[in-house]
């Protein structure tokens, strides 16, 4: 498909887009439908959703939760993985969207300030306070990286440290 393919898409369907509560103000920004679950993801200025093929709310997530959104081209995969380590969500998408962009777009609207610091192990820890994009709310995070341990009192008191420092930046 070219780069000005007139082809249009099907719409959202009416059964997905009602499933998925939007609160005062908010709006669908982007859908895809994963071809192997006929399921519908939806990014919304809030939150990111997902619809079965049911039509069923399977979840809704805000923003500020998501880690990172990674889009694998060849097998037409997107895959979010969460702030709070749970298992990654996974679609196979080959229609065109807006999905991947806009998923980028929101998760960076909702970071406000971000730092990183590495153990005494050699482990990164990021520290990130964002807002809560419904609300306005300032949400502070500490997101251990790989083999990282922030249980560890040193990476704790680090972690801490470091939020201070971010807080203060923000004025809080």
């Amino acid at each position: 498909m070219g780069l000005f393919d007139k082809r249009r898409r099907a719409p959202l369907p009416d059964a997905a887009r009602s499933a998925v509560p939007l609160d005062s103000g908010e709006r669908v920004l982007a859908w895809a439908r994963d071809e192997q679950t006929g399921s519908h993801v939806l990014a919304t200025t809030h939150h990111l959703a997902l619809v079965g093929p049911d039509d069923a709310l399977g979840w809704r997530r805000p923003w500020h939760e998501v880690e990172a959104g990674t889009w694998q081209g060849e097998p037409s995969l997107l895959t979010v993985t969460w702030v709070d380590h749970g298992a990654p969500s996974q679609w196979h998408i080959t229609e065109p969207s807006m999905i991947q962009q806009t998923l980028r777009e929101r998760v960076q609207a909702s970071v406000v300030l971000a730092d990183e610091f590495r153990t005494a192990a050699r482990r990164t820890v990021r520290v990130v306070i964002r807002q809560d994009l419904a609300t306005g709310a300032i949400v502070e995070q500490v997101i251990a990286g790989k083999g990282a341990r922030v249980d560890d009192p040193a990476v704790a008191a680090e972690a801490a440290r470091h939020l201070a420092r971010l807080r203060s930046e923000i004025g809080r």
